[in-house]
Order: structure tokens, then C-alpha cells, then sequence
């Protein structure tokens, strides 16, 4: 127990290392750019009053354990060291407290609230001063160590308990609104601050305290203090993360408050083909400009269009909001100048009020949502919450829930769509099309489920399940008897990028002895936008082993004759909407002709959707196509029921 006991040991060394991890901390600190002022105020007074704390306390050591440092320092200024020592440590607990609150953006907003958060360290602070000049609260040894007069000196420790209760309130009812990161890291330097008492005491030395409360501030600095997950350095604008911060954290607060956000349509189009420099300036230019809006001065890019300013104790239909939005109208008729360039936004601005509109970050989540899907079409000077109809999101939330629990349920099925192939009159191929009944809202159309699948990540999972069933399909039943000779099946851009793609392809088609040529991935036309180098490279492996590929819905996306050409399918399906719409006008059937012409050109097979009429499928094998799929031959069916199909009509 002796080198616990006898401080001598380790004491000055503490105080070495705390005085290093301080400098160090401080310099860190300066090194930020500060973004949140208040916060990095009250962290600044704490690492200084920390560096206070510790110089003093290894002067102090130096008067205690070295002779020479004993003679020049003298009693008189090492009581006054010590003196100085306890005063910064009472600081601590002030500095630390408002420091929290500073994080959670909590301000005291009236006098009494003020005097009262101080009030504790101001009797600290009277304890020190009137216990210097009378010997009341506590004295001085003759070694040059202040020593408490009990019961009424240790009074002096009831002020910092009063703070340590009050910190405790604010992490229980506020680190919620943390990400896990900032909330052990704030968790920890409570626990780092509050255990130094204890074992200040029970090792009789201040070093310990000391070190505990430059560590804390050292993780702290790379925490809360690093503004890089909260704000893009090279345009000013805080970020998503620091949106849903602010939103959850006035929220605990019970505060209302409204969000105005700012979309500017085809913002992420334009940025895009800037280079670098002239997208970070463009984004500066109005990051800066919108600021001037802004209480806080803080504005929030949340995504490639959007932005949005907090106006705390504001609804929506109040003047200060009504005025933003005028002014920012006048603006966006003007140009941006970058560089040499001019460039002209059109905006449209939203409101929400919280916590009447959106009680949490869900909720906002949802409402941004379907704000999303009008933005680009509204032309109203403001949209409201109340202009929105927010049963989408409700039935998209139960659609969520149906689709993440629709493959253990069994609520999921494959039916085949026959393709008519005219140089062999039988029906050689099919689509594997998927089918979701829920037992109380009936088949739920895959337009509406497959999003929402790609959003809950269930995606994966169900396109394997739709491989399967069709490898099942073709090696338990008489199909290839009866003249199929491959199934198209969907795959979808999220499956495409996966890194085991080709090894479950391969695995799932060994175990049911399918043979690759047996199978068609449908990809849409839009994949080739934007394409990885994983979903490249994943078409081309299962290309290698023998399956092919083809382009559904061509004709709805981008396409061009090098594209065309370019992409690695050998089959393309003619879009449904095409064909429609090719029999209605004599404009749309000719763009459909010459869309035939150039895929033939290519050498590439051509499979026509959606017809549905004797006429459409003539015209259609007239004008070269190879493959009719439709309702005009046959609708979708269950597996017993397209086997029976392909027996009578290939049979």
C-alpha cells in the first residue's frame, strides 16, 4: 500500500504527464475551427482553468519534495499556490456543467436560473477567501498542505456534490440524442471527474484529480470538439448528423420550433458537373447567404438539394418566417456568379413545425419523405405539413413491416408469365414475377413492395428466394419437357454490387442442377448509370459461367445508340408503356419502329411487353420482334398452373 500512500512516488510525474496531455489538448483545441461558439467557449475556460490546476499542483509538489524548490518558493507563495490550486478545481465543476449544457444547447434564460447554477461555486469561493484570512474552514500545516476544519471546511465539497447531481440529470434525460460514440465519451468523462474525488481522498494526493480531469478533456477534444462529423469544412454548412442532433435535443426539451427547409431543384445536377472548386465555392456562396438567416447562424446541407434553418420559438406562420421566405424568393430570381460563370436556381421552400407536425426524428424522417416526392413539382411559395397527405406514410410504414416479415410468414410467391416466341410458335420462356398477399390488404402490388424492399435492406434476401423457387420450378417439374427453355428473373441494382453475388448464383443453381443458360438476369436500363466496378464485374462473371442477360423497361431511361450498344445484355424488352402508347398515336409508333430498327441493327432480340391485343402482337412479329409477352397470350399464373399451360400448348 505504500506507493499509494506515500505520494512522493509518482506525484510529480502525474503532474508532468497531466501538463503535457493538457498542452497537447489546448493545442488541438485552437487548431478547430470553431462552429459552435458557446461550446467551445466553455471548453476552452476548462482546459485552461485545467492547466491552472495542474501548474499549480506541480508547484506545489515541487515545494513539497525538492529542496531547493522549497527555498525559492517559500511558505507565503505556496499558500497561495495551494490557494490558487482549489480554487481552479471548485471552477472545474462549473466550467463542466455549463460545458454539458452547452452541448445539449440548455440555456439559462433568466437571472435566477444564472444565480443559481453559480450560487454553489460562489460559497466555494467565499469558503476560500474568508478561510484564508480567519483559519474558520481550514488552515495550513507546517509541511505547506491545506488541511480541512470539520465539520464546517468540509462543507466546501457539498457545492461540488450539488453539480455532480445536476450532471447526472442532464446524461440520464439528454445523451439519448447522442450517437453511441459521444454518448459513452460523455458518460466517461463524468465517471473520470467523479471518481477523482474519491481516490483524491483515499490516496491523499490532488495528482490523480488532476490527471483524471486532463484525460477526460483530452477525449473530450476528440469528441464533442471535432467539428468534422458536424460540420463540411469546405462549404460551413453543418450536416445531416447535426440536423437530427439539434432536432432530438430541443425535442427532449419540449421546445417548439420550426425547420424551414430550402430545396433547390437540380442543385445535385448542377454541383455534379462542376469541377471541385467551383462546386465548394457554390456551396459557400449560399451556405453564407442563408446564414444571414439565421438565429444561430447555422446552416444545414442534409442532402444534395436541401437546405435547412432551426428557428427556435418560431411557428411557422409567424412573421419572421414569412419574411425569410419572401427575401429568399427575391434572391434565388437573381443569379449565383462563380467564377466566371452565372447560374440560376429555382427554390422552393417547407415548414415544419415540431413537435406539432413531427414529435420525433422519425417522424420528421417521414414527413421529409413525402415532402420529397412534391418538391419538385410545387410551385407554391411555402408547403406546409398540412398541404402534405401523410396517409402515404402511414401505409408505406405498414407496408414496411409486412414486407420485412413477408418471407417467415410464407406471404411471398412466384408466378410465371409466359413469353411466345414466333419462329418456333411455343412458349420458350417465362417471367418469374413476384407476388406478396398479406391476409388483410390482399396482393400488394410489386411497384409499392420492391422499394420499400431496397429501403429495409430485404431486398437480398428476396431476391434469392425468387432464384430459388425458380430452380426449384425447373428440377421438380416437367418444364423443360414441355419446351422452356430459360426464366427470366429479376435482379435488382442492390443484389448487382454484392460481393458474393456470383458464389450464391452458382450455389443456389448447383444445388438444384439448373443449368446457367437456363436462367436470364433482368436488370433495368438505368443500371448503366453510375455503374460500380463490383457490378461490372459481377455481370461479367455470370456471363462467363454461361447466364445471360437482359434489359427490362428499355425505352423508359436514358438510352443512346452507343449505350445501346454498350450494354451487356442480348435481349431487350421493349417497355409495356412504349407499346402501349405506339397504338394510340402515329408519332409514338413511330419512335417505336425505329427504336426496333436500331436493336435489330445491333443484333440483339427484342422482347415486346405488355401487349394485349391480336393486332399488337401481328404488328409487332411483323415489325421483327422475337419474343410477345402479355396478357393478349397470358397472364401471370402460380407453378402448378403455368406447367399445365406449357403441357397444353407446347405439349
Amino acid at each position: 500500500m505504500e506507493i499509494l500512500t506515500n505520494p512522493q512516488t509518482y506525484e510529480p510525474c502525474f503532474s508532468i504527464a497531466s501538463l503535457v496531455l493538457l498542452f497537447v489538448t489546448f493545442g488541438i483545441h485552437l487548431s478547430e475551427e470553431k462552429h459552435f461558439n458557446t461550446q467551445g467557449r466553455f471548453f476552452g475556460a476548462l482546459v485552461v482553468d485545467a492547466i491552472l490546476l495542474n501548474l499549480m499542483g506541480f508547484l506545489h509538489t515541487l515545494y513539497l519534495y525538492n529542496d531547493h524548490a522549497h527555498l525559492v518558493i517559500g511558505t507565503e507563495l505556496n499558500n497561495f499556490i495551494v490557494l490558487t490550486e482549489k480554487i481552479a478545481a471548485h471552477l472545474i465543476p462549473l466550467f463542466a456543467i455549463r460545458y454539458v449544457m452547452s452541448i445539449f444547447q440548455i440555456e439559462t434564460d433568466n437571472i435566477l436560473k444564472k444565480a443559481l447554477l453559480i450560487l454553489p461555486t460562489v460559497y466555494s469561493m467565499i469558503v476560500f477567501m474568508v478561510g484564508f484570512y480567519t483559519g474558520f474552514y481550514f488552515y495550513f500545516t507546517q509541511e505547506g498542505q491545506l488541511k480541512y476544519i470539520y465539520p464546517q471546511g468540509a462543507t466546501v465539497y457539498l457545492a461540488t456534490d450539488l453539480y455532480f447531481i445536476f450532471a447526472t440529470y442532464l446524461l440520464v434525460k439528454y445523451t439519448r440524442s447522442l450517437s453511441t460514440e459521444k454518448s459513452s465519451a460523455l458518460w466517461i468523462f463524468y465517471i473520470l471527474m467523479f471518481l477523482a474525488v474519491p481516490i483524491r481522498i483515499f490516496t491523499k494526493s490532488s495528482c490523480i484529480f488532476e490527471f483524471s480531469v486532463s484525460l477526460s478533456l483530452l477525449l473530450c477534444v476528440y469528441t464533442f470538439q471535432n467539428p468534422s462529423e458536424f460540420i463540411d469544412r469546405t462549404s460551413g454548412a453543418a450536416t445531416k448528423t447535426a440536423l437530427n442532433f439539434i432536432i432530438n435535443t430541443n425535442l427532449l426539451q419540449k421546445r417548439e420550433f420550426t425547420l424551414l427547409g430550402i430545396h433547390i431543384d437540380r442543385f445535385s445536377v448542377v454541383i455534379g458537373e462542376k469541377s471541385p472548386e467551383l462546386a465548394y465555392e457554390l456551396l459557400s456562396q449560399i451556405t453564407d447567404y442563408l446564414k444571414g438567416f439565421s438565429p444561430e447562424k447555422t446552416v444545414f446541407f442534409t442532402d444534395n438539394e436541401d437546405f435547412s434553418i432551426i428557428f427556435l420559438n418560431t411557428m411557422p406562420d409567424e412573421t419572421v418566417i414569412v419574411k425569410t421566405v419572401e427575401q429568399l424568393r427575391k434572391r434565388f430570381k437573381e443569379v449565383w456568379k462563380v467564377g466566371n460563370e452565372e447560374m440560376k436556381f429555382f427554390e422552393t421552400t417547407y415548414a415544419i413545425a415540431f413537435p406539432d407536425e413531427a414529435d420525433s426524428i422519425e417522424r420528421y424522417n417521414e414527413v421529409r419523405g413525402v415532402l420529397g416526392k412534391v418538391l419538385s413539382k410545387q410551385s407554391r411559395e411555402i408547403i406546409r405539413v398540412s398541404d402534405l397527405n401523410l396517409k402515404v406514410v402511414e401505409h408505406d410504414k405498414k407496408i414496411d413491416s409486412i414486407v420485412k416479415h413477408a418471407l417467415e410468414e410464407g406471404i411471398l410467391e412466384v408466378y410465371y408469365q409466359p413469353i411466345y416466341s414466333p419462329s418456333t410458335g411455343k412458349f420458350s420462356s417465362c417471367e418469374a414475377l413476384l407476388r406478396l398477399k398479406d391476409p388483410q390488404l390482399g396482393f400488394i402490388s410489386p411497384a409499392i413492395f420492391m422499394p420499400i424492399a431496397e429501403r429495409n435492406g430485404t431486398i437480398l434476401a428476396i431476391d434469392r428466394f425468387v432464384l430459388a423457387a425458380v430452380c426449384e420450378m425447373l428440377s421438380t417439374s416437367d418444364a423443360r419437357k414441355y419446351g422452356l427453355e430459360y426464366t427470366e428473373v429479376n435482379l435488382s441494382v442492390v443484389d448487382c454490387i454484392q460481393a458474393n453475388l456470383v458464389d450464391n448464383v452458382k450455389s443456389t443453381l448447383s444445388k438444384y442442377q439448373v443449368k446457367p443458360s437456363e436462367i436470364n438476369f433482368e436488370v433495368t436500363e438505368t443500371y448503366d448509370q453510375g455503374i460500380s466496378a463490383s457490378m461490372d464485374e459481377n455481370i461479367e462473371k455470370l456471363m462467363d459461367i454461361g447466364i445471360s442477360f437482359s434489359m427490362d423497361d428499355f425505352g423508359t431511361g436514358y438510352s443512346n445508340i452507343a449505350r445501346i450498344a454498350a450494354m451487356p445484355a442480348e435481349l431487350f424488352k421493349l417497355d409495356k408503356s412504349i407499346i402501349q402508347s405506339a397504338f394510340e398515336s402515329e408519332t409514338s409508333y413511330m419512335v417505336m419502329i425505329n427504336l426496333v430498327k436500331i436493336i435489330k441493327s445491333l443484333g440483339k432480340e427484342i422482347v415486346a411487353e405488355g401487349v394485349e391485343t391480336g393486332e399488337q402482337a401481328r404488328q409487332l412479329i411483323k415489325l421483327g420482334c422475337d419474343h410477345i409477352q402479355g396478357f393478349f397470350y397470358a397472364r401471370p399464373m402460380p407453378k402448378d398452373q403455368f406447367i399445365q399451360f406449357l403441357r397444353d400448348h407446347n405439349g
